[in-house]
């Protein structure tokens, strides 16, 4: 009986050395190094002289001093004839020097000569093993071409990086437009990234393109009170565009005001009409001439209005026959790897490779589009980068009726502030949402998502819960992150108390008299 006791005490023994392995394995994961793809126009370009050409230095205030006469003369004669293609042959004669050596050739090349300063290299990972930073293995490019053509060199990378550190893996991080190169490289060499992926992080993701940008480019320009107000309420208090706090008081309590009264309303339907008169001529050839003279830009382009965009700025059969090459390049992108980009990443999350999303929000979105009332990070909505959540529009809260209709085993993915369902993303599981960090800004999430990379972290860990937000500076939250809270104060204003506005109005309207008073009394 002694001896079947200290047997069974053994095996016992045994079975709870071997259930300790797992963990052991988990504490000590594997680290591969990380091969991080930056955003556009993060790479300096030069002349075929060696001249700095981007980023851009330019006299604005000249040009547009000089263009103002020229350009409203023909916009004047082009409202009496009807006619606006002189006032956008004006207006390009000005625009377009400033991009003619950075656009791409008609066939969707650089062919004058024009190079990127930052190269792609291996040195800081040459017999590295461990203890990877996130910038070791950044992939430079150039920024201006065809994602598909970055595909080849990004996949040229991967292989240079796993032979330099004898690594049988890496992991990506595609930062904006980076995750559109990624998404191309994916398509383009499926069995590769198999092979040679372990994870992947998008931070603030254009893969579904940037709804602003497609409103411009398509001509479905939109403007909407609402979003309009939204906008000046942000970029006049919170980014300290007008540096007096009381001119920038004034001014968003009268956008406010007007606003409720739906007078800036008509006056954006009136703008919008006034666009619309000349959209046609101007913005298909001032666009061929500048953005739309960038590959990139157009792998932006949502799903839902590439086609239009494409035949709106390439408007001609004359324009189409001539551009015939960028054009077949642009739908090269659109038609094998955005339109697929959804069922790419589930097929290939089933063979393996972990996705990581992260999204940004709590600032107003470009008011061009509509529905440009919901929010984001000031260039991409919460949907888009998350693929697919749902946001309550800027400055407000999911309605009640809204949140008394997630099932009760999706409650748990609803953020403590209220204005984002996570539910609704492709990956809610592996997708976090960051508070208050603007589009432009990745700092505290370059460790966090290496990390989580690295131990196949879920949002369910405590270390990095599925809601944070920034602490310190609201648009680059320099100094961390922490879980996010309740919902805002500034969710309990009433939305149409026009006496409270009013109030803040006079107020401020006061207070920048008196200044004026004073500033003129010393004077």
């Amino acid at each position: 009986m002694k001896k079947t006791k200290k047997f069974l005490a053994l095996i016992l023994a045994v079975l709870m050395v071997m259930a300790t392995v797992p963990v052991a394995f988990a504490a000590d994961a594997e680290e591969y190094p990380t091969i991080y793809v930056i955003g556009a126009h993060k790479n300096e370009i030069y002349n075929a002289k060696g001249e700095l050409i981007y980023p851009l230095d330019i006299d604005l205030g000249s040009i547009l001093k000089e263009a103002l006469m020229p350009c409203l003369e023909k916009l004047a004669t082009g409202m009496l004839t009807d006619d606006f293609s002189d006032y956008a042959e004006e207006f390009n004669s000005y625009m377009a020097p400033i991009y003619e050596e950075l656009i791409l050739d008609k066939d969707g090349n650089v062919s004058n000569g024009s190079y990127t300063r930052f190269y792609t290299s291996t040195e800081n990972v040459q017999g590295k093993t461990e203890n990877y930073d996130v910038w070791d293995a950044r992939f430079w490019y150039d920024w201006r071409e065809s994602p598909m053509k970055t595909a080849n060199e990004l996949k040229a990378h991967i292989d240079n990086v796993i032979a330099a550190t004898g690594k049988s893996k890496v992991q990506l991080i595609g930062r904006c437009y980076g995750a559109n190169v990624i998404g191309a490289y994916l398509e383009k060499y499926k069995d590769h990234a198999k092979q040679y992926v372990s994870d992947i992080s998008y931070y603030s993701s254009s893969l579904l393109g940037i709804d602003f940008m497609s409103a411009i480019y398509s001509g479905e320009i939109f403007l909407d009170d609402k979003a309009i107000t939204n906008f000046l309420d942000y970029y006049m208090e919170n980014k300290k565009l007008i540096e007096d706090e009381d001119t920038a008081g004034l001014v968003s309590a009268l956008a406010e005001i007007l606003q409720q009264v739906k007078v800036l309303g008509l006056t954006g339907d009136a703008l919008l009409k006034f666009v619309n008169m000349f959209k046609a001529d101007l913005l298909p050839l001032i666009l061929r001439n500048s953005y739309g003279g960038w590959l990139s830009y157009w792998s932006m382009v949502t799903p839902e209005l590439y086609e239009k965009a494409r035949d709106f700025i390439f408007n001609t059969d004359e324009i189409k026959k001539e551009y015939a090459g960028f054009i077949a390049k642009a739908d090269d992108f659109y038609y094998n790897v955005q339109v697929n980009a959804v069922d790419t990443m589930l097929e290939l999350k089933e063979a393996g490779i972990n996705f990581y999303i992260f999204a940004k929000y709590n600032f107003p979105e470009m008011p061009l589009y509509e529905g440009a009332t919901v929010q984001g990070d000031s260039d991409t909505s919460v949907y888009r980068q998350s693929f697919g959540g749902t946001s309550a529009d800027y400055n407000e809260v999911l309605s009640d009726e809204y949140l008394a209709n997630v099932p009760a085993e999706k409650q748990k993915y609803i953020s403590p502030d209220k204005k984002v369902d996570a539910s609704t993303s492709l990956f809610p599981d592996t997708t976090w949402f960051i508070k208050d960090l603007h589009h432009d800004f990745f700092g505290p999430l370059q460790d966090m998502s290496v990390e989580i990379m690295r131990y196949d972290m879920t949002v369910e860990s405590e270390k990095y819960p599925q809601f944070l937000t920034t602490v310190g500076s609201k648009p680059d939250g320099a100094d961390g992150l922490v879980p996010t809270e309740g919902v805002d104060e500034d969710n309990d204003r009433p939305e149409d108390n026009i006496f409270a506005s009013l109030i803040r109005f006079l107020t401020s309207l006061i207070n920048v008299l008196v200044k004026l008073f004073k500033d003129g009394f010393k004077k």
